[in-house]
């Protein structure tokens, strides 16, 4: 047989050898750890062995970039040895002198065996292992694991002293760690896929929110608590609470901003049913759990579960009453709003009303409104629409009076005993993108 012909013949074994390593090794990086976990609890034998391989990311790594040195250099050698001289050869037939003829032949030979096996060696198999991951590590984890143990020694030398190289650059104690941008950037991928849908690529952004949301940022403000006074009758106190369709209600001696314990609903059922109307409500108090404004959400409400309480009182830094917050609150800050049967007569924070138009709530929070409309209202002075007007415009506005931030128009629409309650925002997005709200936005004249 002639040598060029077995030189071919070699050349495209090696070359699909290399294809069929690549899917393997392709095929177990990508694979769904997840996935293969519920096999293996299944007892998918397959599943085990490649879940363990996949789990053992270096020497995964390692193995496959010895079997790619070795396989491209048996490529490299078959094509220098075989390849070359056949069109070096051709070249000189063509009456070329033997100088251009080898570097010619050389040139052109390892090019084209280079295209050919980054195409059809590394490319295709690549693309190839990415859509059906699952089946083809399941079907490789058999080769790959006995090639493993086989090259265990020259793995554990390699490992070895590539660690000792490397460790005056990285430290022995470096880990490698996914970050939150890089856990975004796969919900990203995911939900445009359509493997996630988007109210879990919302929850999933809101429980990294959730990390840094403050206290101040959740709470019911002061101004909208439902209290009582220590003295309060009881059939008083159950009527309050009828109303308000609270079960947990403060109570306070002289002002809000003495508050003296929790009345419970279900403490007072308890007196009203024996007949113990004339006991003052301060007698059956339950403790209130205070923090400050600047407590972190996910820290309160891992507090609130350890105490196995389901509301506590913030407080400012004077230590007067700033607001209440609930495990509720918490919990909507994650999940989205929660309604429930007490909830018909809550108004929604905004309605839409045209197509770029809104009325809002002042009490709407700025980071939902920045989600709705795709803006950047700056969020470091207030938290809410109400207060970021208050601050812009430095006093207390009147009904009809405007503001421009951005894109938006905002309309003071009703205000209540100095208190903004309603505000019509008209939206202008630029032909282009949305640009950032500025800092310091214009308000009108009176």
């Amino acid at each position: 047989m002639d040598d060029s012909l077995i030189g071919l013949i070699a050349l495209g074994s090696l070359i699909l050898l290399n294809a069929l390593f690549k899917l393997a090794y392709g095929a177990l990086s990508n694979v769904s750890k997840t996935r293969l976990k519920e096999m293996a609890d299944e007892d998918h034998r397959g599943a085990r062995r490649a879940l363990a391989l996949s789990n053992d990311a270096t020497r995964l790594l390692a193995s496959q970039q010895i079997v790619d040195l070795l396989l491209l250099f048996a490529i490299a050698v078959v094509a220098a040895t075989s390849i070359a001289p056949a069109l070096r050869d051709g070249l000189i037939d063509l009456d070329l002198g033997a100088t251009a003829a080898d570097i010619i032949g050389y040139g052109t030979a390892l090019l084209l065996v280079a295209f050919i096996t980054l195409i059809f060696g590394e490319m295709l198999p690549a693309q190839i292992a990415w859509g059906h991951a699952l089946d083809i590590a399941l079907w490789a984890t058999g080769p790959i694991n006995l090639l493993s143990r086989l090259l265990a020694p020259v793995l554990r030398v390699t490992q070895w002293l590539s660690g000792q190289f490397a460790s005056p650059f990285v430290g022995r104690s470096s880990t490698s760690l996914v970050t939150e941008e890089e856990i975004k950037m796969m919900v990203d991928a995911g939900s445009e896929g359509g493997a996630i849908e988007d109210g879990e690529k919302e929850m999933i952004y809101s429980i990294f929110q959730f990390g840094d949301t403050l206290a101040r940022e959740v709470m019911v403000p002061r101004i909208d608590i439902v209290a009582l006074a220590a003295n309060t009758p009881l059939d008083e106190a159950l009527t309050t609470i009828v109303e308000a369709g609270h079960s947990r209600i403060p109570v306070f001696e002289e002002s809000i901003d003495h508050v003296e314990g929790l009345l419970y609903a279900k403490d007072l059922l308890v007196l009203l049913r024996e007949g113990d109307v004339d006991r003052p409500i301060k007698d059956i108090l339950r403790p209130a759990y205070f923090v400050p404004e600047s407590k972190k959400a996910g820290d309160l409400l891992t507090e609130l579960q350890q105490r196995k309480i389901h509301l506590a009182v913030v407080v400012d830094e004077y230590g007067g009453t700033a607001g209440l917050v609930t495990v509720e609150d918490l919990i909507e800050e994650i999940v989205g709003e929660i309604r429930d049967e007490y909830d018909f007569h809550e108004e929604e924070v905004y309605q839409q009303i045209g197509e770029h138009e809104y009325i809002c709530d002042a009490g709407i929070d700025l980071d939902d409104l920045n989600r709705l409309l795709d803006v950047n209202l700056p969020t470091d002075e207030s938290d809410t629409l109400g207060g970021y007007i208050f601050s812009q415009l430095g006093k207390v506005p009147i009904e009809g009076e405007e503001l421009d931030a951005g894109p938006l128009h905002m309309e003071v629409l009703s205000v209540d005993d100095r208190r903004i309650r309603k505000i019509r925002v008209v939206h202008t997005p630029p032909a282009d993108e949305t640009e950032d709200v500025q800092e310091q936005p214009a308000a009108t004249p009176d």
